[in-house]
């Protein structure tokens, strides 16, 4: 008698108000394999996944873990089902280490018995164990996870998934905080849990890689499942066109030549612990890319020039004058926007609408003594027209849109700013192919208008398809500058683990 499936979710329907998240859908898992699930923001894998955790109730429909028929009301029952998940947007507690975030709520304890001294000693050597050994992540246990790189704090994530023994793991776009080096041995990791009967759901943007990970894919459009197939029967182009609903256009729109007039000049700009005697020059229209592992000093150079970790020394001009940024609000004086990578901690005002996270940057375009609602209205509604914004307009709750669309009303706040210099940390962080394509043609439009543009991006392939010229960065320093159009991957990927042969002088970024 053959064994029944690890899960089985038959029918499960979803609605929100007015709005139906999933209709009717199938799913079945069997142990030891690998589902892709994949869909554009908005098309309800997060909802399914949420109601198999226990985080969401269904409206409809049954699930059933290893023939017997149960109830999710909440996550203490799928983590009791032996259910965990890896969340997109994490969701650590800040001030605890990474050992007391791993067993939070399941803490390791002296003796058997609820009131027994917590073994703090046994949590940390477990904690250890698993991030690195088995993930291979350098990741410090004693520290708030609040000082963490994204990239760890993402490790610390997956870690907690894995301590719990589960046998269902639901990955929910694990990799987009992970360097290459880090990817690879998260997918060493799945390989494992694969051979040893666990059962992953693997839910991705990144097309490619799930492929070469999945054994089989589930494509969902608009809450209803469009396709269920082996990955043998699949490749990139099909699984987008199912996801879609059509081809796609050229994800990378076509550079706009930069301007020879320069907008921005940095020279010998240091940040102890983080980055030491960078220079370049930037021109007007510019798109220049940063690679380089975590801790390669990108981000914090990114974040020096909007103010938020102010360098040690070093000079800015702009526009040829010296200018001093210690703070964001030098930065957004001289008309410096910062988007950075995690939307949901540094990005959005989750209390409030779409309108008026659009408008927050720029106050004074609302009215001169008075903010005027009207105006918010009409300021939003234009921007929500002009940068495809899908929602039900400026009033609309904020959390209640995609990833996607809340990134593009991130880019339409400091566009309203009509800023000269752009900075974007992983600007298509959890964003889905067409979202993704809308996003670089905004860049490129910003960058036609005289903007210059500095992307932080883990994607190599983002940074060349999009970039005029990638700057790649290794322990505080420009290793090299590369041009994006004829480089490739590979070099960027091995110039970000070797130590650069000389400093580029100023200048060196500029042509």
């Amino acid at each position: 008698m053959s064994q029944p499936p690890l899960l089985e979710m038959k029918g499960i329907g979803k609605r929100f108000g007015n709005t139906v998240a999933l209709h009717g859908i199938d799913l079945v898992l069997n142990a030891g394999e690998v589902l892709g699930l994949v869909g554009e923001n908005g098309a309800g894998k997060s909802s399914l996944m949420k109601i198999l955790a226990g985080a969401y109730s269904r409206d409809a429909g049954t699930i059933t873990v290893r023939g017997a028929t149960i109830d999710l009301d909440n996550p203490k029952a799928g983590a009791d089902a032996g259910i965990a998940i890896i969340y997109q947007e994490l969701s650590l507690f800040p001030d605890f280490d990474a050992a007391q975030n791993i067993f939070a709520g399941r803490e390791l304890r002296n003796r058997d018995f609820a009131l027994a001294p917590l073994d703090h000693g046994r949590m940390r050597s477990e904690a250890r164990r698993i991030l690195h050994d088995e993930l291979g992540a350098d990741v410090r246990i004693d520290c708030p996870v609040h000082e963490l790189s994204l990239s760890d704090r993402q490790m610390v994530e997956i870690a907690k998934a894995l301590s719990s023994n589960a046998d269902i793991i639901i990955m929910d776009e694990p990799t987009e905080a992970l360097e290459e080096v880090e990817r690879k041995k998260l997918i060493a990791t799945i390989k494992r849990l694969q051979a040893s009967g666990k059962a992953i759901i693997y839910v991705s943007h990144r097309i490619k890689e799930l492929l070469g990970i999945c054994s089989r894919v589930m494509v969902l459009r608009d809450g209803r499942t469009v396709a269920d197939l082996p990955v043998a029967d699949l490749d990139v182009d099909k699984v987008v066109n199912a996801m879609i609903g059509g081809a796609l256009a050229k994800q990378f729109p076509p550079r706009v030549p930069a301007r020879s007039d320069p907008s921005l000049e940095v020279r010998g700009l240091s940040k102890k612990g983080s980055f030491d005697d960078v220079s370049f020059a930037l021109s007007k229209g510019e798109i220049l890319g940063i690679a380089g592992l975590e801790g390669s000093g990108k981000s914090a150079l990114l974040r020096a020039l909007f103010g938020q970790r102010p360098s040690d020394s070093g000079a800015i001009r702009v526009d040829g004058s010296d200018i001093r940024i210690a703070n964001t609000t030098d930065a957004i004086r001289q008309r410096f926007a910062f988007l950075p990578a995690e939307r949901k901690v540094e990005g959005i005002f989750t209390q409030h609408s779409v309108g008026w996270n659009v408008s927050i940057a720029n106050l004074g375009a609302l009215g001169k003594v008075t903010l005027l609602p009207s105006r918010e209205k009409d300021v939003a509604g234009g921007y929500i027209a002009r940068l495809g914004i899908k929602c039900d307009g400026p009033h609309a709750d904020i959390e209640s849109l995609s990833g996607g669309n809340q990134q593009k009303v991130m880019l339409a706040r400091w566009l309203l700013t009509e800023p000269r210099l752009l900075l974007l940390e992983e600007p298509t962080r959890g964003v889905d192919v067409r979202a993704k394509s809308e996003v670089y043609a905004l860049i490129q439009a910003a960058a036609k208008d005289g903007c210059s543009v500095i992307i932080v991006s883990a994607d190599n392939a983002e940074l060349l398809g999009l970039c005029h010229r990638v700057a790649v960065m290794f322990e505080g320093a420009i290793a090299t500058v590369l041009d994006a159009a004829t480089s490739k991957e590979e070099t960027l990927a091995l110039h970000s683990v070797r130590p650069p042969e000389a400093r580029h002088p100023m200048g060196g970024l500029n042509g």
